[in-house]
């Protein structure tokens, strides 16, 4: 089995980091890397699937599975399944947008999932077709982009923090790091210029510029998107740049950065990869916090989309995802946690990865989730262009 941490970590500890350049990037995983099959070929075309009750087509991000599940579900219910990966929620999303563009169950972020229900481009969800729906832990029922799971059954989610190389940065700093504004101290930027970084995904530089001024995470005002803009505009001077995952983890590995924006799973990657190089020794000196005053958790959803050929076969299959022994090799596989009640995932799991901060957040973390709304997306976008050109 290829997990996502695996590939990452063959990337390389002494990975060159390059500028960022091409499109605009404004929401969490949109990298520019293309998608592949389980076989390795592209998925830039959507799989026909012709074969009335016998076939179910998948679209996911990119090493988010154990695969070993697909030909387990194969065998037990005699259902082939076409399983694609994608890069960016953008192209889960405008599959979408196109009535699903062959696909019978995408995994979208909550980024965009708002708006594909509003727009009619999935089905509403039958509690009554999945059996193991009350594995689900119930906060998830109280998502803002979809209460109730009405079109949507929760995949997987993670949080947005930052990490750090205490082994590679010594006492250069002189203090340890807690919190958003120490990002946007610049006292204790300019004794990291250049070792610093941030998430391309643009979204999570002005989170974490409103988190550090104390802005309310729902003021998009003329007045808030100034002060973001100002703030970041000053911060840009001492950082290495907004980066990709596959320039962070290996770059924080290796120490070439000391302190980077990152996400849950991927910071978890980034550990294990440090801890290969440096020896258990020194695990300690590599930390993923996550922030005062708060952060905030994403979600990433099951839907079926409008014009899904095989939606009975969607069902089961997201019933068999939601059993906890399937659930738990998903999070042993990503390094993301799924949204099955702890009690039920426990027992699949190792006490390192249950204990692991990381990956299961402590309890009196402050976590809140994002409203997605498009007075957002329109302000992350004049932002974007105003700090970036």
């Amino acid at each position: 089995m290829v997990t996502r941490r695996q590939l990452l970590a063959a990337i390389g500890a002494a990975a060159v980091l390059t500028a960022v350049g091409g499109g605009l990037l404004l929401f969490r995983r949109e990298g520019a890397t293309a998608t592949t099959t389980t076989a390795g070929s592209t998925a830039a075309t959507p799989p026909q699937t012709t074969m009335k009750g016998g076939a179910l087509a998948v679209y996911n991000y990119s090493y988010y599975i154990d695969k070993d599940l697909l030909p387990e579900f194969e065998k037990e219910y005699g259902i082939k399944v076409i399983y694609q990966e994608y890069e960016s929620g953008e192209e889960a999303y405008a599959a979408l947008l196109r009535g699903g563009g062959g696909y019978d169950l995408i995994v979208v972020p909550d980024t965009y999932l708002k708006d594909v229900i509003r727009k009619g481009y999935v089905q509403k969800i039958d509690h009554g077709k999945l059996s193991n729906i009350g594995n689900l832990d119930p906060v998830f029922f109280n998502n803002p982009n979809d209460p109730g799971l009405h079109y949507s059954i929760p995949y997987a989610f993670g949080t947005t923090g930052f990490a750090v190389n205490y082994y590679a940065m010594k006492a250069e700093v002189g203090k340890r790091l807690d919190s958003w504004g120490d990002l946007f101290d610049f006292g204790i930027l300019e004794k990291m210029r250049g070792k610093v970084a941030m998430l391309e995904e643009f979204i999570e530089p002005v989170m974490a510029a409103k988190y550090a001024m104390g802005i309310d995470p729902d003021d998009w005002s003329d007045v808030a998107v100034n002060k973001i803009i100002d703030l970041l505009k000053r911060q840009k001077e001492y950082i290495r740049g907004y980066l990709g995952i596959s320039q962070i983890v290996p770059a924080l590995a290796a120490g070439e950065l000391w302190t980077s924006q990152i996400w849950s799973g991927d910071a978890a990657t980034a550990r294990d990869e440090f801890i290969k190089n440096a020896g258990e020794a020194n695990a300690d000196k590599f930390e993923y916090v996550l922030p005062k005053p708060m952060t905030h958790r994403w979600v990433d959803f099951m839907v079926i989309p409008r014009d899904a050929k095989n939606v009975e076969a969607a069902y089961l299959f997201i019933d068999f995802l939601l059993r906890p022994e399937n659930s738990a090799r998903i999070v042993k596989a990503s390094y993301y946690p799924t949204p099955l009640k702890m009690q039920l995932l426990e027992k699949y799991l190792s006490p390192d990865i249950l204990h692991d901060p990381t990956v299961f957040p402590p309890p009196e973390a402050k976590l809140i989730y994002l409203n997605y709304t498009e007075e957002m997306i329109k302000a992350v976008e004049k932002i974007s262009y105003a700090v970036k050109g």
